[in-house]
């Protein structure tokens, strides 16, 4: 995400009046979505980050807070006022704090006593004076205290240090905006997550208080009769009228089938052979081709251990046509280094 570093993008952060001109106050708001996990759905088609269950939360964010907008220009006429819903160059947690909705926890997201962290940010900057939750200048009292299990659960160790995140190694960062190769050593730390990430929120203490969410748009979609070898045989069109409105179509086909072959690969069951070697001999994305030559290389691992050689034997051989026949030399190394394995 090299583009948050650019120099428009630090400006306009440090400086809400370049969004919109004359800004004196922002309102920050908070918006829940389910706490709650079905390990049904988990097993059946792997996991995915809370908010992203459901519909895709800028769609119903931005439609409480064009209301929200209308609502303050009627009560303060002549007023200006611009939403936004992580849309765009703003400090959302750090503005979040300062208006009194929580505060920044040692995992780098916003907590609150009230509601956890289960929630979403909103914001409406305004161009006239409103009257604070906070005093200016008084910080938000934080909570969390010698707590350290959200580090302590990251398996990827991203949250480097309390409040430090190396975006880098995030599995939210890897799933979603990391659009290549996920590094070989990192793969096995992912698990089954196949959009996003929960471990550090599911740590934390606080979010014993979260509330269900009462937007049911926001609720998890079960796509029955969906599974993770299912997901492999999606093309581009099948798999953008599935994820229709859903925040998982911002990783794109590939992307997400990259995903599904890893966390095939870290369950290690043979069932998904079939479905894997179909996606090594004939997915038209390089980046899902190599992904599914790895699991099938993690998968014969487990398989041997547990002498089923039959499968074995597959495998491998599917692994040397690859290395023989594939015209990326990122999946003949893939498949060179799962065969070698074997």
């Amino acid at each position: 995400m090299r583009w948050l570093a650019s120099p428009a993008h630090r400006t306009r952060r440090a400086d809400p009046a370049r969004i919109l001109r004359d800004v004196r106050s922002i309102v920050s708001v908070a918006l829940c979505h389910s706490p709650g996990r079905d390990p049904r759905r988990d097993a059946r088609i792997g996991r995915i980050a809370r908010y992203a269950a459901g519909e895709d939360y800028h769609r119903v964010m931005r439609d409480r807070l064009r209301m929200l907008q209308r609502d303050i220009m009627s009560i303060v006429p002549g007023s200006r006022a611009l939403w936004y819903s992580d849309t765009g160059a703003i400090f959302e947690r750090a503005w979040a704090a300062r208006a009194g909705l929580g505060w920044i926890g040692k995992h780098s997201g916003l907590l609150s006593r009230d509601v956890g962290s289960w929630f979403l940010l909103g914001e409406v900057l305004v161009d006239r004076e409103l009257d604070p939750d906070l005093a200016a200048g008084e910080a938000p009292r934080e909570h969390c205290g010698t707590c350290v299990r959200c580090i302590d659960v990251c398996p990827t160790r991203a949250i480097t240090a309390p409040y430090q995140v190396d975006a880098r190694r995030c599995i939210s960062y890897l799933t979603i905006e990391h659009r290549g190769t996920i590094a070989p050593e990192l793969r096995p730390l992912i698990g089954d997550w196949i959009f996003g990430c929960d471990l550090c929120q599911e740590a934390c203490p606080w979010n014993r208080f979260a509330p269900e969410a009462r937007e049911s748009r926001l609720h998890a979609r079960e796509l029955e009769g969906w599974t993770l070898e299912r997901f492999l045989g999606l093309d581009d069109s099948e798999f953008d009228r599935l994820f229709d409105k859903s925040p998982v179509r911002r990783v794109g086909r590939a992307g997400f089938v990259r995903n599904v072959c890893i966390a095939l690969g870290n369950r290690g069951e043979a069932s998904a052979v079939p479905a894997l070697v179909n996606v090594l001999e004939r997915d038209p994305a390089p980046l899902v081709r190599a992904h599914a030559a790895w699991a099938l290389g993690e998968i014969a691992r487990r398989i041997a251990a547990e002498s089923a050689s039959c499968s074995v034997t597959e495998i491998r051989a599917c692994l040397e046509r690859a290395v023989a026949g594939d015209a990326d030399p990122e999946v003949q190394g893939e498949a060179r280094a799962a065969a070698r394995l074997l």
